[in-house]
């Protein structure tokens, strides 16, 4: 959960740099989270002092990014850089541990829908010289096959088939 505020964080402040004329509504379809969400972060931001209101007239306002919000956008990105490689170490070892158990010559089914987490995972096969295939239908996933997925959800879905869930810690 922490993660995923952080990350909207970093979304906000991000969309904030780029435009301090942005309207919340902008903020919102721009970033894909709720009104109400950016309306929370933006009074969260100005209270901390990272984001200054101006008021330009009756109805329109500009969020301004102070020094402060800078250095926490900084602060922020890294933090994420550094979540995000150990996640990426995590994955891998969990599949090295996965290929050991089942074998290196063999197709392996990617399960899931997370198109970014799907990316990483076919990265790291790509790089250890892996066979893959993506399915999403878990009908069409024969009982021969090893299933790595990292969403937690579709353990229910998968049950009775060979799997690897990729976000265990080892």
């Amino acid at each position: 959960m922490l993660n995923i505020i952080q990350d909207n964080e970093i979304l906000i402040l991000e969309e904030l740099e780029k435009n301090s004329n942005i309207t919340q509504r902008d903020l919102s379809e721009k970033t894909g989270l709720s009104l109400g969400m950016v309306n929370i972060l933006l009074k969260k931001f100005i209270k901390k002092g990272f984001v200054k209101l101006e008021r330009l007239n009756s109805k329109s306002f500009r969020y301004i990014l102070t020094p402060e919000g800078f250095k926490e956008k900084s602060k922020k990105t890294i933090e994420y850089m550094k979540i995000y490689y150990r996640r990426t170490l995590l994955i891998k070892q969990n599949i090295e541990r996965i290929i050991q158990r089942y074998g290196r010559n063999r197709t392996y089914v990617l399960f899931g829908k997370d198109k970014e987490m799907k990316e990483i995972i076919e990265g790291i096969l790509k790089e250890l010289r892996v066979k893959y295939k993506t399915e999403n239908e878990v009908e069409k996933i024969e009982s021969t096959n090893v299933v790595l997925y990292w969403n937690v959800e579709d353990r229910e879905k998968l049950e009775g088939l060979k799997c690897g869930f990729l976000m265990d810690r080892i």
